[in-house]
């Protein structure tokens, strides 16, 4: 059975786009539908599928000009663009899911009736807002922590150790030493280098604050990040990319060696 050809209005109408979208996405070259002898353009199976292509792109934040470059090039399968767009749904998904278990924690503790409920002071307060702030954490990071954790266990990895002023300080120098590492490694400074052994050391030891010196947390936290790397061995959406995690790996072998 063949399958429909629609008018510009009735594609419209089927896709809940307008038919002025339509004109411009034309006029952009993004589409190039065939036109009757009447010049009466038609859309089918093919048009159908560069919107979606098309639509799929706009919701991962691309403008126009951004998508006509896309696909001026080899225009990616829609199969492929809709694997982005779960990606990218996942982690608006993790993040929500842990803004929810955070604000209901908070809830919870506002219920005075209940035994043990102490008053939210303004530190829990601006700990609060700051927590909520999702964005900072990196959205492959987000969709491992909703897939391998608990809410119960997201809530707690998400609350800083040792108050705001060492979270804030923990911050800074893991920001700094991946600065160092990445010096090192463009410096050509291979991993067995005493230089690079120290950055190892200093990775330890903030890996060691970080979890309390607890060793089972540290093994677990370390899996969650080589997954995030297994989905962005590149690290376009983490701190640091494979490369950076390996060389560091072999660099505190050779200092324990």
């Amino acid at each position: 059975m063949a399958e429909p050809v629609l008018t510009a209005a009735e594609a419209a109408a089927r896709t809940g786009l307008t038919v002025r979208a339509l004109r411009v996405y034309e006029a952009r070259g993004l589409l190039d539908p065939p036109r009757t002898d009447k010049g009466w353009r038609l859309y089918g199976p093919r048009e159908f599928q560069r919107l979606g292509i098309i639509q799929a792109l706009k919701s991962v934040g691309l403008s126009l000009t951004e998508i006509a470059r896309v696909l001026a090039g080899d225009t990616p399968s829609l199969r492929r663009v809709l694997e982005v767009q779960a990606a990218l749904w996942r982690g608006r998904l993790a993040a929500a899911q842990a803004g929810l278990d955070l604000v209901e924690q908070t809830l919870a503790r506002t219920d005075m009736s209940r035994p043990g409920t102490t008053p939210i002071s303004v530190d829990d307060l601006c700990t609060l807002i700051r927590r909520l702030d999702m964005n900072t954490l990196p959205e492959t990071l987000r969709t491992v922590l909703a897939e391998d954790y608990t809410a119960e266990e997201r809530a707690t990895l998400m609350t800083p150790r040792g108050g705001e002023g060492a979270a804030a300080e923990g911050a800074r120098a893991w920001t700094q030493l991946i600065a160092d590492i990445q010096g090192l490694r463009q410096a050509g400074v291979p991993a067995s280098d005493p230089r690079a052994r120290e950055a190892a050391r200093r990775w330890q030891g903030l890996v060691t604050a970080f979890t309390q010196g607890d060793g089972a947390v540290a093994q677990r936290t370390a899996g969650l990040w080589q997954k995030a790397l297994d989905r962005d061995p590149q690290g376009q959406g983490l701190p640091f990319d494979q490369g950076l995690w390996d060389y560091v790996g072999a660099a505190m072998k050779g200092s324990q060696a």
